[in-house]
Formats: structure tokens, sequence, C-alpha cells
């Protein structure tokens, strides 16, 4: 069973204990996909240069996307795969096989539309390797910022994955009164629902990609999306 596995800034921040979280799901044919918001504000802190956002999207120049591209590539992806490789799991970063196009509007180098080279992420599969894969894309004529979610909604279309699990720091998608909804097969009703906002939208945005791309199971912290329930 081929599985992606999405793992945010947050639990990152310790490596080792990101990879025990990792190898309780793993499966033998596993892609993880990995964000870096967290370390990315840092490293944008340390070459001084200012962040804004606009709809929960980090506006990208071109001193921003070289701050990215040094959180995620320098910092994060080297981390996770040698704290992978170092607990026995045979984890080989990949960067260049997402693709992405340029988002209209105040963004600047934030991608949208983003494509996952199936072939070379099945090539590495089926020779039995892990593909750990960076949320920055290569664009038209440039490299683009994407949204991890929406990365790795691209990653388990493109390999037809039967599960798509989002490791997160919080428990699951909340009701109304603040309880997890333990299953649910209609993510597109609770985008547009007003107790849900920030940045489970995007995140609920790219369960309903998966899903509808053919991945029959997603699963955001304990709350279940599709298996027939």
């Amino acid at each position: 069973m081929t599985a992606v596995v999405k793992i945010g800034g947050v639990l990152l921040e310790d490596p080792a204990k990101a990879v025990h979280s990792i190898k309780r799901i793993a499966t033998d044919r596993t892609a993880v996909v990995h964000g870096g918001g967290l370390q990315i504000t840092r490293m944008l802190e340390r070459m001084e240069v200012k962040s804004s956002f606009v709809d929960g999207l980090r506006v990208t120049d071109e001193n921003t996307l070289k701050a990215v591209a040094a959180a995620l590539l320098g910092e994060v992806l080297t981390a996770l795969v040698n704290q992978l490789r170092a607990q026995g799991l045979p984890a080989v970063g990949i960067f260049g096989c997402v693709r992405a196009s340029q988002k209209h509007g105040p963004w600047g180098l934030v991608g949208t539309d983003v494509r996952a080279d199936r072939v070379l992420l099945k090539t590495l599969l089926d020779a039995g390797q892990m593909p750990v894969i960076p949320t920055l894309a290569l664009g038209a004529h440039s490299l683009l910022n994407v949204n991890g979610d929406e990365t790795a909604a691209a990653v388990a279309v493109a390999l037809q994955c039967k599960e798509l699990v989002f490791l997160t720091d919080v428990e699951g998608v909340k009701d109304g009164n603040g309880a997890v909804i333990e299953t649910s097969n209609r993510p597109d009703e609770l985008m547009t629902a007003n107790f849900v906002s920030g940045g489970m939208i995007p995140k609920l945005r790219a369960v309903k990609t998966a899903m509808d791309g053919g991945v029959k199971v997603v699963r955001v912290g304990r709350t279940v999306f599709g298996g027939g329930s």
C-alpha cells in the first residue's frame, strides 16, 4: 500500500520525535512531504527580511524566496533525511519533482496548481526508497514557494496512493463545540463552516483535492475522511 505523509514545521523542530511519528504510520511504500513555516520565519528574521501574509499565504519576493530555500533545503530537509536514515528508514531527499504555476495576485513567487512527477517518485518507491519532498516547486521562470498541504495532495494524487496522512500539532478538525470530528466525507462543507478558520481551511482544501483525485482515505490528526465512513 502506498501512503503519503505530510509533516509540518512545528513537529519538525524535533526531527527525532518527528521521525518516531512517521515510523508509526509508514508502510513499505511511503513518501514524505515536509513544510517548514516556523523555520522559514526564523530564517527570515536572521536575514532581516520582513515577512507578510495575504489570505494565509506568505508574500514571497526574491529575498524571501532565498530564505525559504535556505530553510527548507539547508535546514529542514537535511535534518529530516539524516534522522530518518539514522532510525533505519531508506530516506532520500528529492528536490525538483514538484512543479507549479505562479499564483496571480499580490503573493509574488508563490505557486499554485501543484503537480508531482509520478514516474520519478514511483521509480524511487519501487526501488525501496522513501522520497522526502520539500515544499519548494519549479516554476516556469523561477522557484516557487508552495503550500505544504497542497503539495502533499498533489503527491498523493500523482501516486494514486490509498492513504494521505497529515501529521499536525492539532488534534484534528473540530466542530462548533470544540470537539474533534472523528469521521467525515464532506471536506467541502467543513471548509465553509463558520467554526473552521486559519490554517485548517487550506488543509481541508487539500483533503478535497486528494479525495477528488482518487485518494481513498485522508487523515488530519484524529479526523478521518473517506474510508467508507
